[in-house]
């Protein structure tokens, strides 16, 4: 039996579904897929007593006009918005704007005109987002290796040259912009390109050495040189997640993450007096080290169901337009109101965890898989902070906290989880992942 693609009647017959389908990166899947259904109805009507030629004629009739078959399949391969997620992004940062007001108008803060501010932020953001959002991601990946390398040397850079905040190098100035380098910029740009390289999967036993102290103990020690230690804790689980989603071997995952958990542990050690100073503070909050655990607390208690109004004063609360405004928006108003944002941001993390079930790309999910364990942190923290479950820390609260890169950063990752998702049906299936094409 001749090979059925050799047809000139299957070939047109691919030829003009193809033409209706402009997601060509799925043209060969496509084409594999319903020469498959070709062939079975073939056989089914040689086995019938057809001869060859014209049981291959009839298969192709038999599979309908290719033109509304390519129109359906355009259809399902068409670029899909994620409303969802861009509903959940639109509360959030209503929520920020309206808190930003309330700061300004309360005005125990030494920062001036907070909501005009973080306006142009969320401006500039939104732009990011929409560049992000038709930009194809893919071909970002080639550059990971440079980006991950160059993000290793900022990261040094600024412990050496980086401005002094409270004992510490964590912020780079280019010019007017202060990047808060040894923070949130760095975990993100670390992870993205980390999802781009070669995954562990194909390491050897020696390269696995190697990229576990290039991938894994260098950051940690950067960011513990730093003592930029909750992006530490940040990086590590990020890197944790990312590595077991490429070697899901429980054995060589262990000793994969052994030199890992060595260079967290020393970090750990040294930086220990810092550490118990933070979990005084959680466990004695009468104490000194408790001085901040227990003005929120006191803020939230009094709040009530509706809290004390908008743009209610307490200068008590320290850093109200960032790592405080979770129990600051309780405050003013209410329990109810902390209640509708900790739904938000579950509903938002959701929202991205599904959006990693239903990607078949595997540099997609690695993103994804990177995004929800760092935006899941940086959005749940600050709501245990608030309510007195962990040690307070210096993070901000993404779309809600003044902060310009933060903000605008925030944004663009954002507008890359809509550019993987927009794709999602664009892309070919990799091996095994194939889902099944139904065609007339």
């Amino acid at each position: 039996m001749r090979p059925v693609e050799e047809y000139k009647v299957v070939q047109d017959f691919l030829t003009r579904v193809c033409r209706q389908v402009r997601a060509r990166a799925m043209h060969p899947e496509i084409r594999e897929e319903l020469l498959g259904h070709i062939e079975e109805r073939t056989e089914l009507l040689m086995l019938e007593g057809n001869a060859e030629e014209p049981a291959v004629q009839d298969a192709v009739k038999q599979m309908g006009a290719p033109e509304d078959i390519g129109k359906s399949l355009h259809m399902a391969h068409r670029p899909q918005l994620d409303w969802k997620l861009l509903v959940m992004l639109a509360l959030l940062s209503l929520i920020g704007l309206f808190g930003a007001l309330s700061v300004d108008y309360a005005g125990t803060e030494k920062i001036t005109d907070i909501f005009g501010r973080k306006v142009v932020f969320f401006g500039i953001g939104l732009i990011l987002l929409i560049g992000l959002y038709f930009l194809d991601y893919r071909k970002l990946k080639k550059y990971s290796g440079v980006l991950f390398f160059i993000t290793l040397c900022l990261m040094a850079m600024t412990e050496f040259y980086g401005t002094n905040v409270n004992g510490a190098n964590l912020y780079l100035h280019f010019g007017p912009i202060v990047i808060p380098m040894l923070g949130t910029v760095s975990v993100f740009l670390l992870l993205f390109a980390a999802a781009g390289m070669k995954p562990a999967s194909q390491w050897g036993p020696w390269e696995g050495v190697v990229q576990i102290l290039y991938r894994g103990v260098l950051p940690v020690f950067l960011y513990g040189w730093s003592d930029s230690m909750v992006y530490l804790f940040v990086y590590v689980l990020g890197f944790l997640a990312l590595t077991w989603t490429t070697k899901r071997n429980i054995k060589q995952f262990a000793v994969l993450m052994l030199p890992s958990f060595i260079g967290l542990a020393y970090i750990l050690f040294t930086k220990r007096i810092y550490l118990m100073w933070r979990l005084e503070g959680l466990a004695d909050r009468e104490g000194d080290g408790g001085y901040f655990m227990r003005v929120i607390a006191d803020a939230v208690s009094s709040a009530g169901w509706f809290g004390q109004g908008f743009a209610a004063p307490n200068p008590g609360i320290p850093y109200v337009y960032s790592d405080s405004i979770y129990p600051y928006l309780i405050y003013c108003f209410g329990w109810m109101f902390g209640i509708v944002v900790g739904m938000v941001v579950l509903l938002f993390l959701a929202r991205m965890w599904s959006i990693a079930n239903v990607l078949h790309d595997s540099y997609g999910k690695n993103i994804v898989t990177g995004v929800i364990v760092v935006m899941g942190l940086r959005l749940l923290m600050p709501i245990l902070m608030g309510l007195g479950v962990v040690p307070i820390v210096s993070l901000d609260f993404p779309f809600i906290s003044y902060g310009g890169v933060n903000n605008m950063l925030d944004f663009a990752i954002v507008g890359l989880l809509l550019s993987i998702y927009r794709r999602k049906n664009m892309i070919p299936s990799e091996v095994g992942e194939a889902a099944p094409m139904k065609v007339a």
